[in-house]
């Protein structure tokens, strides 16, 4: 007679594969963990699909490379500004808001990641690349129904200006934005251009 346990084992239902949704949101908790874990340069995607118990390819058909799978991931958890604009009352305080909004999420999902993932902007799809340009022309929409300013059109370079500047200011130092540097985009650099090119 068999030993109880070698039977049970025999008799054990297979494990049950994840598919739809649940895979993928398995995909991105198991990056989420190797990113904070082993940082941006260390992160595979074949280490995600191990963990997972799947396969590069069934990665590959959500997203098209690394960089697209990590912004997914950080999306996951840290959200988007997209939608979320602040409306505080005042053109200023927003600008403000947005960008501390930023910085936050920065930290939130680590320095190393967001740098990693800046420094990889040729594989990131172009959509995502406007995430930032669109919250600030969320942000100055509002500013021209409260009549705080004209309705002209304010240029896209403009409108990507606070990334871009957060950007470098994160791969130069090595660290989220300071709030003196942020005061310093809003006052001396954005809202200036803002309020020049909207009263054309």
């Amino acid at each position: 007679m068999y030993p109880r346990h070698v039977e049970t084992e025999t008799n054990a239902s297979p494990v049950r594969r994840r598919r739809g949704q649940e895979l993928e949101e398995a995909l991105l908790e198991a990056a989420w963990v190797q990113l904070q874990r082993e940082g941006y340069t260390a992160f595979t995607i074949d280490a995600v699909a191990r963990t997972v118990g799947t396969s590069r390819a069934v990665i590959y058909r959500r997203w098209p490379g690394r960089a697209a799978l990590v912004l997914a991931t950080v999306r996951a958890h840290a959200g988007t500004v997209v939608g979320n604009a602040p409306d505080t009352g005042s053109l200023e305080a927003d600008v403000l808001a947005l960008l501390n909004d930023l910085a936050d999420r920065i930290q939130q999902i680590g320095i190393d990641v967001a740098t990693g993932l800046f420094g990889e902007l040729d594989e990131i799809p172009h959509e995502a690349k406007a995430v930032v340009p669109t919250a600030f022309r969320q942000v100055i929409d509002q500013a021209v129904s409260r009549g705080e300013i004209g309705a002209a059109p304010v240029p896209d370079a403009v409108l990507a200006m606070p990334g871009v500047l957060i950007r470098y200011a994160m791969l130069a130092e090595r660290a989220a934005p300071s709030d003196q540097a942020l005061d310093d985009i809003a006052h001396q650099l954005f809202l200036p251009l803002v309020r020049y090119h909207a009263s054309l």
